[in-house]
Parts: C-alpha cells; structure tokens; sequence
C-alpha cells in the first residue's frame, strides 16, 4: 500500500505561502465544513466518529514533510484528530473561520461550538486535500458514523486499501496531453491579442479596509423556501437553462448595477468544476481529495441586459468550455504558462466566481437532534468575491463571500439585496 506520495504541482499551491491557482490565493487555505443542530451532541462520540474518520481517509491523517525541497504526504497512522469545544455561535463560527490557521498538528481537526441547544459541528480540513464535493461527502460520513454510535448500530468498516489516492493532475496526465494543453494556451493567448482596451473585463470597484471590526472574510446568505426553489428550477427548465445559468445570470445582472458607466460592460465569471467524471472509472465523490478544477466564461452586459439574457449567453459559454475540454486542461496548462503575460491572463480577476456543490443529501441524526443547516466556507486574503451554492431538503442556499480588506460589508449587502430582488422577479 502506498503511504507516502510526493504532493502534486497541482497539490503544492495549497501548500505553498503566497501560491495561487489562477486567481485563486490557495496557499494553507482552509476548508471548513460543517452542520448546524438543535439538541445536544456528545463530544464522546464526536472524538470516537473523528478518529474513525482519519482513520478511514488516508489524506486526512497525513503529514506533509519535505526533503530536499521536495514535499510529500507522508500517512500517519497514530494521527488522531484534536477537537475544540467552544461557547458560543453565529460570532465565535466567524471569529473561527478568520482565524490563524496552523497545519502543524495535521491536516483534519475538529471544533464543537454550542450555545445551549444550538450546537455547530465544525470540521477543518486543509483545501489541498479536500474539495467542496468530498468535504460534504465527509461531512454525511460523519453524521451516519455519530448516528450509528447514539443510536447502537453498526458502523461501516472502512475501505481496506489505505492507499493515497492519487492528486487530480497527475490522472489528468493521463487524459490530457501537453501538446493539447499547449494548443489551449496558444488559444488563450490569441483571444487575448484580438482584444481592446475596453473589452476588458471589468472587477467590482474596490471600497475595502485594511481592518474590519467583524473580522476580514464575511459571508452574507441567501436562503430560498422550497417554494421559492421550485419557482426558480421551474424558471430555468421553461427557458432551456440550467439552474446555474441562471444563477449566475442574475448574480451578474447584480453586479451591473454596480457599475456607472453604460454602454457594454464585459464581465467574466469564474466557476469551479469537480471533474471526478472525467475519469473510467468516475472518481468516487467520498474519495477524500482535491479534484476542483477551474473554468469561466466571458460576458458582455449593458444596463438593459436581463438576468435570463445574461443566463442564456452563460449556458453557450460554458457548454463551449465543456466542448472545449477547459476544465480538464486548465489544471496542467496553468503549470506550462511560465511567461509573464500567459501567467497574467490565467490569473486575471473574475467579477465573480461561483462554486456550485449541487444537491446534497439528508443527514441521518439521532432523534433528539433537529437539524438547522450545513455550512461550508473556503476564503484567502485578496480572493475575488464568490457565491458558494448548493440545495439541500429542496432549498437552495446561496452564500455571498469576500475579503473585507477589498470590499466593504455596506456595498456587499446591496449587491445581495439587488440579488435577492432579481431573483424575486425571474419570469
């Protein structure tokens, strides 16, 4: 079995101190995914349902070391994670998720927050080695491992082989050649020489400071009834569109607001794309590792451009990216860019970027436990604003997320508000 891998050019930008992924500031970035309850859990059976999920995961009781310059995973077997209590709630969950964060203990751990009844359980996952995806689906193994324990059933044995599951791009490497990537760099670089100045996509203006009383990384959401998520997905399928489309539609319709100039303003959107399917076979989503790749797509919106508009030339520009395979190559094309204007064009801002986990499913929990709502949350300093959504029960969720020191919480919730409206008035 294999217990020890070298980390992944891929994998090394999240291991890496100032290192991006295009646009994305991924160096130590955490992941944190969790789930809110009414009803009091055990910390008990929480350490027990931590170990037995390191101990189901190789990644997440692995230990980065490096030797001559050289970074690997290196499985710890008597890893156990740490769990922290906390008092507290809404505040002490944003306080945690602006927090240091110190990967010297390990790449798992654990923070139970409760105030009375409300209780949060929290889970710390390093990003380079979980994605959205995998992070819910080791969310959900956790709820079935701490129901199976409070209730007295049996908990699943775990895989036998404890293998390191390999990184994305070194199976991408197998489905992508370097004269393919190569060909979509030299695509790049020719849309970008046909260009003018003012096709240039524009960024949200930035209003941000330097400190903010609340804390840097902040979260404004959005939650839909089950009424109001049905009218949305009956919306979509009326006109031929996805839900993301039309997402995505109206959250650039929003952020057009936010622009004074008229005429055409041109704006890209960044989107993050598990490509598990991409493989014979698939890769499992509770294959716990990192396989978002990345792909976006360019619009250009005036004052008078409707949401489903906006949607309608979103849905053409990502099934162009999907014919054009973009997110399959974009994860070994970014390492060939190794001249200054290719990096530069790959690590342009998006307006917006957005994260879409899709449906998820319904926790088992023990009867005395009411379940509130999952949370999920992924931010680094100077990260391009980001709306993290995903369903759950019939109800979408849509999270607002960004950096403060770029742009000011009173502007953020006027792009949420305008949302919120142009969601209100799809037809």
């Amino acid at each position: 079995m294999t217990s020890r891998r070298r980390i992944s050019p891929f994998e090394s930008s999240f291991f890496g101190i100032g290192t991006t992924i295009g646009s994305v500031p991924t160096g130590g970035m955490p992941l944190f995914l969790g789930t809110t309850v009414h009803g009091a859990l055990d910390p008990a059976i929480l350490r027990t349902v931590l170990d037995e999920l390191a101990a189901a995961h190789p990644l997440l009781r692995s230990r980065v070391v490096t030797e001559d310059g050289v970074g690997y995973f290196v499985r710890d077997d008597e890893f156990r994670p740490r769990l922290d209590i906390i008092e507290g709630g809404e505040a002490e969950y944003l306080a945690l998720v602006n927090g240091p964060r110190d990967w010297s203990d390990g790449l798992f751990r654990a923070y139970l927050l409760h105030a009375g009844l409300r209780q949060q359980v929290v889970l710390v996952v390093h990003h380079g080695i979980s994605d959205g995806r995998s992070g819910f689906a080791l969310l959900g193994q956790m709820w079935r491992h701490y129901t199976a324990h409070a209730t007295g059933v049996a908990v699943p044995e775990p895989d036998s082989d404890q293998s390191l599951p390999a990184a994305m791009d070194t199976l991408l490497a197998e489905v992508v050649s370097a004269a393919e990537a190569q060909a979509w760099l030299a695509e790049v670089r020719a849309g970008a020489a046909t260009m003018r100045p003012e096709d240039a996509p524009r960024t949200l203006p930035r209003d941000g400071v330097d400190t903010d009383p609340l804390g840097r990384f902040a979260m404004q959401r959005i939650e839909l009834t089950a009424e109001e998520t049905a009218e949305l997905v009956t919306v979509a399928r009326s006109h031929g569109l996805s839900v993301n489309s039309v997402v995505t539609g109206t959250a650039l319709a929003a952020l057009r607001t936010r622009f004074p100039e008229s005429g055409v303003v041109p704006m890209f959107c960044g989107y993050a794309v598990d490509v598990r399917g991409e493989f014979d076979p698939p890769v499992p989503a509770d294959t716990l590792a990192n396989f978002a790749s990345g792909a976006g797509t360019l619009v250009n919106a005036t004052g008078e451009t409707s949401q489903l508009e906006l949607a309608q030339l979103v849905e053409t520009g990502l099934r162009t990216a999907m014919n054009r395979r973009e997110a399959v190559i974009f994860p070994l094309a970014a390492q060939l860019a190794t001249d200054e204007f290719t990096a530069a064009l790959l690590g342009a801002p998006p307006a917006i970027a957005i994260s879409n986990i899709g449906r998820l499913q319904p926790h088992p929990t023990p009867d005395h436990i009411a379940f509130v709502r999952d949370d999920i949350y992924a931010m680094g300093p100077a990260m391009p604003p980001k709306i993290t959504a995903f369903t759950r029960a019939g109800r979408l969720t849509l999270q607002l997320e960004y950096d403060t020191a770029l742009y000011r919480r009173p502007q953020m919730e006027k792009l949420r508000l305008t949302l919120v409206e142009l969601l209100q008035t799809l037809e």
